[in-house]
């Protein structure tokens, strides 16, 4: 063998060593017990929602079932900041420091629970496990769809769905809200929500999602000297424990101030208020900081749904020409229109409006996208009930 023969048994040895040490640092630790817990990179949706979390983490991305980590009530979608008091600067870290524990051996996370809207980190142990439950059931992960409801429009005939606002018919698809009431206030949100807080005067109503962070409040006081914008804080403050920046105060019709405001615990949301006679009103709402852009126009039209006979409250007034139908109550309509009628113009921001049925069922819409002009009853709103189209009619009905 000559010179270049050795050469190159040499080059190729020196590869393969280097490729085995290389293999042998970066392969995977063999797992030494079961947690059931895989880890993913945090997203920006999931690091948004979590800022007490300064810097790193990981997502709990899935949980087998029956797994230790299950039994513990561990869920995909929370965000693990440390691992026996290790903090967590990414996702293989996380997997690394799990993998290395025995069967038998105790671990601690330290968890923040962004799947209902937690801001502080919680404390959860499990004691891994020595293998997988043994199970013949499959399952595909993750699920094909996270819808709860299907709607499947008749099949069209032959050449008839050229246009898809005809094949479609005159129908909308509004979000369902259901009544909330304590003492003389009154409001209109989804499904699963409840009151909060209410004071017996009336000049306090606050309610909320039972699930994740949302909240709609209405508050109405005397100032007794006080600026507005010094109540505005410390209300939203003292509500939400925790330091509270708001931004420069924008002028509404009728009066009214409106200002967006976010905290150090990850809330975020708008306040808006009007003084009368040394008097303010006040309605606002709160939502994570990472939902802002879906959930703010949501809470904000439970928020400016609420109507309470408040103390100091000013007397009705006819309708002005800049309260639209889809904005305010069936008393407005009327030629009665109370502040809370009035507050609701911002929903035109919002770009959101109540519609009702005869039998009283209050709906959320979007009005410019969900009007139809062609509607078997003429233009309005519809939306199909027992395979029929049904006009919905504009207004809330407190």
């Amino acid at each position: 063998m000559g010179w270049k023969g050795i050469a190159v048994s040499f080059a190729v040895a020196l590869a393969l060593f280097a490729g085995a040490v290389l293999y042998a640092v970066h392969r995977a630790s063999r797992p030494r017990g079961f947690s059931g817990l895989e880890f993913a990179a945090l997203t920006p949706a999931a690091a948004s929602r979590t800022p007490l979390l300064r810097r790193g983490g990981a997502l709990v991305y899935q949980v087998i079932d029956d797994s230790p980590a299950d039994k513990v009530k561990i869920e995909p979608g929370m965000v693990v900041a440390a691992i026996d008091g290790v903090p967590v600067a990414s996702a293989r870290q996380a997997s690394d420091l799990v993998r290395a524990r025995k069967a038998g051996e105790r671990i601690t996370l330290t968890l923040y629970d962004i799947t209902q809207g937690e801001v502080h980190p919680q404390t959860v142990s499990l004691v891994v496990g020595a293998s997988p439950p043994v199970s013949k059931t499959f399952s595909v992960r993750p699920p094909r769809t996270l819808a709860r409801e299907y709607f499947y429009p008749p099949y069209p005939a032959a050449h008839a769905s050229w246009s898809k606002r005809i094949y479609l018919g005159p129908t909308i698809r509004p979000l369902a809200l259901s009544g909330l009431g304590a003492g003389q206030c009154n409001a209109f949100a989804p499904a699963q929500w409840r009151v909060a807080a209410h004071e017996p005067d009336n000049s306090l109503f606050h309610v909320m999602a039972q699930e994740g962070f949302a909240h709609a409040l209405y508050k109405t006081d005397a100032l007794n000297g006080v600026p507005a914008e010094t109540y505005v804080h410390d209300f939203l403050q003292t509500t939400f424990g925790a330091p509270t920046v708001l931004t420069p105060p924008q002028t509404r019709p009728f009066g009214f101030v409106v200002r967006d405001f976010g905290n150090n615990k990850g809330g975020a949301g708008f306040v808006l208020y009007r003084v009368t006679a040394g008097r303010i009103a006040v309605w606002a709402a709160a939502v994570p900081g990472g939902d802002v852009a879906w959930a703010k126009p949501l809470v904000g039209a439970v928020a400016l749904s609420m109507r309470c006979a408040s103390p100091g409250a000013p007397a009705a007034t006819p309708r002005d020409s800049q309260l639209l139908a889809t904005r305010i109550s069936l008393q407005c309509l009327q030629g009665r229109c109370g502040e809370t009628d009035f507050a609701a113009t911002y929903l035109t921001v919002l770009r959101l409006g109540y519609v009702h049925n005869l039998k009283g069922d209050m709906f959320l819409v979007h009005p410019r996208k969900d009007f139809w002009q062609n509607g078997q009853e003429g233009p309005g709103f519809y939306h199909q009930i027992g395979g029929e189209n049904e006009k919905l009619l504009p207004g809330r009905i407190n």
